[in-house]
């Protein structure tokens, strides 16, 4: 982007004004506490419960992940088109508030189903808990899509300025933050607190990260309810008067944006990245450093703490670029290199060093990839489309997203059972006797460094090299967006 337009874009982003108070976002950065926690623990917890403490055998739970997908690719988009248009109560309520009221204590409370596997043994009797996996997988997913596509699609709607979404990030990044020190650390604390069984413990862990995220979502329901101002755009004649796209022609627009479809990939790559680097660490503790698995809250500690002290570091190069594009292509390719180092560690030492390195360079992405580059992505999907169908696009998006989980599962069981991990086996003695811990390591050490830093490079390049909204380019679309009305 040239200089010119560099100007032109500060200019923008510094004389937009919010018409919010600051308790708006406060209110909506609370959503990230269920959020990042539901999904974190969802996430890095699962496997290694079902696995290694229930006894499922790892393609089982590949499988549970891929029939969930299929209800996934109905569910998802389905609520994304069912939930963009006007009904009886949206003058009243408006179009969000009342479907994100309905679903969001079932979503917080359905992480109790997940972690109370009722006194039934995989390794005997499979088919019970396969059967228990799947089903928790979809009583979640049904109320998740329900609050997520109706809150993904009600904040570009609530910050439209550049200046509001940059505002935006300053509270959400911090709070997403805790959200996820509370995820990663505080689940090892409850999983040994019954010394000698985990089951109990993974059950205690589940009624905490369940009130928890209650507790925020109450706090973030009252932002949820749109104003005047939003209720008169849905009705606003550019609204009524234009057509709605049908679900298929949507998927089908989704598909050939290529801004969209970058931004997925490249999401989708920066997901898989942190769900095994995370995951893979109660791994590493317990069959490679042989140390108790309470050392992962250290590991991850040190690694939110870089992302913390990077904040202010990537705030202050955000404005001195000026360039989206840009920032996501240098955060990425940092990100990507620091996590080769993983696979080669000697100690603990390095290991903690590696780990806030790490950190630091996540700060880029954890900050802005769902605050600044989401909402500009669904802008060019509206203005391409001349329909203001947001839950439709994010129903498709989450849809795409969720080969994230399936593909996480997939890349653990291919590398365990190369390296002969066996499921069931809780401790580095009881592997020891019936695997080469040797082999088991490598796999261990890979599924650390090389193989996501790889994926996460492969995501970087390709976002470099096809993504196309420059700041020029958003700025053309905002201007669109004035004249649509939307």
């Amino acid at each position: 982007m040239n200089e010119i337009n560099s100007e032109k874009y500060t200019l923008y982003v510094e004389s937009s004004k919010s018409r919010h108070k600051k308790w708006v976002y406060v209110s909506n950065a609370c959503y990230q506490f269920p959020e990042s926690i539901i999904g974190y623990v969802q996430g890095a917890f699962l496997l290694s419960y079902f696995e290694t403490v229930v006894g499922l055998n790892v393609w089982l739970v590949f499988l549970a992940a891929t029939i969930f997908i299929f209800y996934d690719a109905l569910n998802n988009p389905l609520i994304g088109f069912l939930v963009d248009r006007n009904l009886r109560f949206t003058k009243k309520w408006g179009r969000r508030f009342l479907w994100i009221a309905i679903g969001i204590a079932p979503w917080c409370l359905s992480m109790l189903l997940f972690y109370s596997v009722p006194g039934l043994d995989a390794t005997a009797n499979p088919l019970p808990v396969f059967g228990w996996l799947i089903l928790s997988l979809l009583i979640h997913d049904t109320f998740s899509s329900l609050v997520n596509v109706n809150n993904s699609a009600l904040r570009p709607d609530k910050f439209r300025t550049e200046k509001e979404r940059q505002t935006f990030a300053k509270y959400y990044t911090p709070l997403d933050m805790i959200a996820l020190i509370i995820g990663m650390l505080l689940p090892a604390v409850f999983i040994n607190m019954i010394p000698g069984d985990k089951k109990a413990g993974y059950g205690l862990m589940g009624i905490a990260i369940a009130i928890i995220s209650l507790i925020f979502a109450l706090l973030y329901l009252p932002c949820t309810r749109e104003d005047e101002k939003m209720i008169e755009r849905y009705y606003s004649p550019s609204e009524i008067d234009n057509d709605r796209i049908s679900f298929l022609k949507a998927l089908k627009e989704v598909l050939k944006t290529k801004s969209v479809m970058v931004y997925f990939i490249f999401t989708m790559c920066w997901g898989i990245t942190i769900t095994i680097f995370a995951t893979n660490v109660l791994y590493l503790t317990e069959y490679v450093l042989r140390i108790s698995t309470d050392t992962y809250i250290i590991i991850l500690g040190i690694f939110l703490l870089g992302t913390l002290i990077s904040l202010p570091f990537w705030f202050w190069y955000i404005k001195k670029l000026n360039n989206h594009k840009k920032l996501f292509e240098i955060g990425g390719l940092a990100l990507s290199t620091a996590l080769i180092p993983f696979t080669f560690f000697q100690g603990f030492g390095d290991l903690a060093i590696m780990a806030f390195i790490v950190g630091f360079a996540n700060g880029c992405t954890n900050a802005f990839l769902f605050t600044i580059l989401s909402p500009t992505v669904y802008d060019d999907f509206v203005v391409r489309t001349k329909k203001n169908q947001k839950g439709v696009l994010i129903g498709i998006l989450i849809l795409l997203n969720r080969l994230t989980a399936t593909i996480d599962e997939l890349i653990f069981a291919i590398v365990h059972t190369l390296t002969g991990f066996v499921a069931g086996k809780e401790t580095y003695a009881e592997m020891d006797l019936v695997a080469d811990m040797n082999l088991v390591g490598v796999g261990i050490r890979l599924l650390m460094g090389v193989i996501p830093a790889v994926i996460l490079l492969v995501g970087t390049l390709i976002f470099w090299k096809y993504f196309p909204l420059t700041q020029d380019i958003i700025l053309k679309n905002k201007a669109e967006l004035e004249k649509l009305n939307f």
